[in-house]
């Protein structure tokens, strides 16, 4: 089958979105499968390209976007896509993306008259998203307005899919006119290396990291509250002097929350690494130092962040909200949103808790069996023959 993917995001960007799609598109290209996939050009971008058997990834021109700094607005791609289409020719059309990039889709999709997928990855009309927006009835009005967007742009599929049951069950309550499937993220279950002990002292030791260590990995940005994760790790240490909280990961708040741990006393026990390639952070081993995996986030439909923790057998702690719900249950804790002192609470729990902790690490092996990626692509390319 020849599939066209087209994103506003991708690798070599940091996102959950851009890891998911790479990840199917490399189970589609080992089997066979031909994957074109149109995306914006991120040539200033300096970090290792995406490359699988039977994938061939096509950047379009770009102008700068406001929302991040990594982040820019396919413009003017039409011409390009129709001619690597015409030499291409698609079985399939699949948006991953309600942007200039997706709009490219829709008319390729007109043009080619092909069956097109649309997958809504992410909810815009969020509150998460929304945050920059100072008054309530500004907010009110955007997300009208982006609901509505969202609804014009997914109603000219032919299929319609969501990452989790959560956002399957919202969206048709919000009137969207076609059906909707769930599929959810893809994760390798076979990469992940365990490290022995011996090798997670030594990364601890060069780290400067104490006995026991929260996690938290990915994107630095606004919407994921890592300001919130930060202050009930504040409340943690004032119980216990033999904790860590090591965040892996950039992006444009980075620096607003290096000045948080230090106004709140606590830079030596909150170590951020920066950036790591993903394919480094996930064979490398390093995330099994983590004894669990936090996070503050109130709008994930289905974070591979959370996949990824699971994976490596991590306890969660989260929010009890969005698609989190779906993923942690015997494996961790939910929280209210922005409650820190609960959330303070349940890690230590777990953190102090050894029977405990060896339970949920081997329910989180248990749950995220659902999601290898083999599984999501039997299912896709089952969804992709209904058409």
């Amino acid at each position: 089958m020849k599939i066209a993917y087209f994103t506003d995001t991708f690798l070599p960007q940091i996102n959950g979105v851009a890891t998911a799609l790479a990840n199917q598109a490399t189970e589609l290209g080992a089997r066979g499968h031909n994957v074109l996939i149109f995306t914006p050009k991120l040539d200033e971008i300096n970090r290792e390209k995406f490359k699988a058997k039977n994938v061939q990834v096509v950047h379009l021109p770009t102008v700068p976007a406001l929302l991040y700094p990594e982040f820019k607005l396919g413009v003017f791609g039409l011409p390009k896509v129709i001619k690597y289409l015409i030499k291409f020719k698609p079985d399939i059309i699949h948006l991953h993306s309600p942007l200039t990039v997706g709009m490219d889709a829709v008319m390729a999709a007109r043009f080619f008259k092909k069956p097109l997928v649309g997958t809504i990855h992410v909810y815009l009309a969020e509150s998460g998203y929304l945050r920059w927006f100072k008054y309530k009835l500004a907010v009110k009005l955007v997300d009208k307005a982006v609901r509505r967007f969202l609804n014009f742009m997914f109603s000219q599929c032919d299929l319609v899919l969501a990452p989790s049951k959560m956002l399957v069950e919202e969206l048709k309550m919000n009137d969207f006119k076609k059906p909707i499937s769930y599929l959810p993220n893809g994760i390798n279950l076979t990469e992940p290396k365990l490290l022995s002990n011996k090798l997670k002292d030594a990364l601890k030791r060069k780290y400067g990291l104490k006995e026991k260590v929260v996690l938290h990995f990915g994107r630095l940005s606004h919407e994921k509250n890592v300001d919130i994760l930060i202050k009930s790790f504040q409340l943690l240490t004032k119980k216990h002097q033999n904790v860590s909280l090591l965040i892996i990961g950039d992006g444009p708040t980075k620096e607003k929350l290096v000045k948080l741990a230090r106004k709140l006393r606590i830079e030596k026990q909150v170590v951020f690494t920066g950036f790591i390639e993903h394919q480094t952070l996930i064979s490398s081993g390093i995330l099994s130092i983590g004894d669990i995996f936090a996070t503050a986030s109130t709008m994930e439909n289905n974070p591979m962040v959370v996949l990824e923790a699971m994976v490596f057998g991590l306890p969660i702690v989260g929010v009890k909200q969005a698609g989190l719900i779906e993923l942690v249950s015997t494996n961790g804790f939910l929280v209210k949103p922005g409650d820190i002192k609960e959330m303070a609470e349940k890690e230590e729990k777990i953190l102090f808790d050894e029977d405990l902790s060896v339970r949920m690490r081997e329910k989180s092996l248990q749950l995220i069996k659902p999601y290898s990626v083999d599984k999501v692509i039997d299912k896709l390319l089952r969804l992709y023959r209904t058409l």
